[in-house]
């Protein structure tokens, strides 16, 4: 029962459609194979789980440069939104409830749903708007908050124009769970919402061989992080954080544009 489990798990790492045609075959085989020594059981499940990150990184290199970008800037706007809640919910908690916060909890919240149900386009559509209603676009705000919100436009305008061709799930919206429970944790530790797409961007970096497209939202959402954070800081103090910061920031985003390269490279051969 225990190496049955261990394999449907690695069955994970292929497309649905290749454990739907081939997946119990796999796994007998692997079972079949594991019955002479656990060593054995153990090399065939790594090479499985191998093999269905090559069947991924085909499939997503086959998709072409330009869907992938756009699924990365999808992806960011997702990521954005899920800061933004995150922290709007920690200054109610330690500001206190007020109507303005609990409107812009609703409004990303509901944005959040539509664009994890699949609805992208119209979450893109919406979160133009509300950036125009309640964000930095209006005539009081400094010319530094306005450049903060120049990615996520972006993101939110690719979003709108190359959403991402997935059939509508509801059951997506159980991504909103670990966003609450993030949200509960954070108000009450020392930990920042830089240090919550830190980690986020470690799992980017570990998915950068196949897939390259977390690492690069993950580079789109720091820039407004970061710039959130120059304004909030003192210039002198900037430098001991921020320099590092962006530097790595750059880093991963060359690395994750060099992989997407490399990838493309090869499914045009």
């Amino acid at each position: 029962m225990i190496r049955e489990r261990i394999g449907q798990a690695a069955l994970r790492t292929y497309p649905p459609a290749a454990r739907q045609t081939r997946g119990l075959e796999m796994l007998g085989m692997l079972l079949d194979a594991g019955e002479q020594s656990d060593w054995v059981f153990v090399r065939d499940s790594g090479s499985l789980v191998l093999g269905g990150l090559r069947e991924r990184r085909a499939i997503i290199a086959r998709a072409g440069s330009r869907r992938l970008i756009a699924d990365s800037c999808c992806k960011a706007v997702l990521i954005w939104l899920m800061l933004l809640i995150i922290s709007r919910l920690n200054t109610q908690a330690s500001a206190g409830p007020s109507q303005q916060l609990l409107i812009q909890e609703g409004t990303l919240a509901a944005i959040l749903a539509c664009a994890l149900i699949g609805y992208e386009r119209l979450a893109a559509l919406s979160g133009l708007a509300a950036i125009a209603a309640l964000g930095p676009f209006r005539p009081h705000n400094q010319l530094f908050l306005l450049a903060n919100v120049v990615v996520p436009v972006a993101c939110l305008l690719v979003m709108v124009r190359a959403p991402r061709a997935r059939p509508c799930d509801p059951r997506r919206l159980l991504w909103l769970v670990p966003v609450s429970v993030l949200a509960a944790l954070l108000a009450h530790s020392h930990v920042s919402l830089p240090e919550t797409l830190a980690v986020i961007s470690v799992a980017g970096l570990l998915r950068l061989l196949h897939d390259p497209r977390l690492a690069m939202a993950c580079s789109l959402v720091w820039i407004p992080v970061l710039l959130a954070g120059a304004a909030r800081q003192p210039p002198a103090n900037m430098p001991l954080l921020g320099l590092p910061v962006a530097a790595a920031v750059g880093l991963m985003l060359t690395l994750a544009a060099g992989r997407l390269w490399v990838m493309r490279q090869s499914a045009t051969r």
